[in-house]
């Protein structure tokens, strides 16, 4: 038998750099896909079309050379863990539209995609939820990256013209109707992220340090709290606890303005994100600051903001109507500036992992 499944990118509205502090964030399912094949084999092996490689690996408990590859292997491992027993080998293919290091979270789409497909495939009946929490312990344990929950909930429990108010802290979701919503756009920046080179894991390091000093949980902060801990935080430190701190509110409030269809109000909340992402969490970089200001230009764009664990990605709009030509007036000015190709792309709210076809 082959089995074919299709597992989404996401995008996060508002409420970054918060999931791992036990925070609010408010993420969707976008349709854009990794889609993965399965097939009977004699050992395990995973074919890769965007890189044009095909890796066999064991399941024992060491990583291998190739980067990707480390993150199939990890999410076949961990649902055998589950299992408690053997699971035969499988040949795994890998193709898709979901772009790579584009803030749009690939990595989360692959892990909870295979091992979706693992659970079907072999029967290990896992739940939509157990599935993230496992993909979410490969991506922190397995591979080395030290994210929080979000990513892997929104692909694996996204559901289609909704997003999805998550209490990372007491693992609630809310879903909020997408009615009305105005058009969602992914601004690429062309610079690629890499979670394991980049500062993610530094800013995951500063913020548990803020706790430890403040001495009390993220979500028991304040500003008042944090000012009063300002000598012994540190100007970096405190800049971090003030972003989460704040960027909590702007998550709330930015539901309450989505029920009452204030879009030009939500648009001031992801511009308000990014500064704070730009000058409190120094995630930004130039290229991606350079985009948000011209989207200011443009008089249909509500707002705007980087998306992502940062270091590079995308920006995400919210706009009144399609951007056609602003793209094309985009690319120009970008390309004389920094000489790179940028692109963009509307995007939809779409279901979560799910099986396609069965041959």
């Amino acid at each position: 038998m082959r089995y074919t499944f299709r597992s989404p990118g996401r995008i996060n509205l508002i409420g970054e750099h918060t999931d791992y502090n036990g925070g609010y964030v408010f993420p969707a399912a976008i349709d854009r896909y990794t889609y993965l094949t399965f097939e009977d084999s004699d050992k395990f092996e995973v074919y890769a079309k965007h890189f044009d490689q095909r890796v066999g690996f064991s399941l024992d408990e060491s990583g291998v050379e190739v980067e990707w590859v480390n993150y199939v292997k990890g999410a076949v491992l961990y649902v055998a863990r589950a299992m408690g027993r053997e699971i035969e080998p499988l040949s795994i293919t890998i193709d898709g539209d979901l772009p790579l290091g584009a803030g749009l979270s690939s990595s989360a789409s692959l892990l909870v995609g295979v091992m979706y497909g693992v659970s079907v495939v072999r029967g290990a009946g896992l739940s939509r939820r157990e599935i993230a929490k496992l993909a979410h312990e490969v991506e922190n344990d397995f591979v080395g990256v030290n994210c929080g929950v979000m990513d892997q909930l929104a692909v694996a429990m996204g559901k289609k013209d909704a997003f999805m108010l998550i209490d990372t802290l007491r693992g609630s979701i809310e879903y909020i109707k997408t009615d009305h919503f105005p058009v969602i756009t992914v601004v690429d920046s062309g610079v690629r992220h890499r979670l394991l080179s980049g500062g993610y894991n530094d800013r995951r390091f500063e913020c548990k340090e803020a706790e430890r000093i403040v001495g009390v949980p993220f979500r028991e902060m304040t500003l008042e709290i944090i000012g009063a801990k300002r000598g012994g935080l540190g100007e970096v430190l405190y800049r971090r606890a003030r972003h989460v701190i704040e960027e909590n509110e702007r998550v709330l409030r930015a539901v309450e303005t989505i029920r009452a269809r204030n879009w030009r109000e939500l648009g001031s909340l992801l511009y308000a994100s990014h500064d704070s992402l730009k000058n409190l969490f120094e995630v930004s970089i130039p290229e991606i600051d350079y985009i948000v200001d011209l989207l200011k230009c443009i008089e249909h764009v509500y707002g705007a903001r980087i998306m992502g664990g940062g270091f590079g990605g995308s920006v995400l709009v919210i706009s009144e109507k399609v951007l056609d030509e602003e793209l094309v007036w985009l690319k120009g000015k970008y390309m004389d500036r920094f000489g790179i190709e940028l692109h963009g792309y509307s995007v939809g709210i779409s279901d979560g992992v799910k099986e396609i076809k069965q041959i």
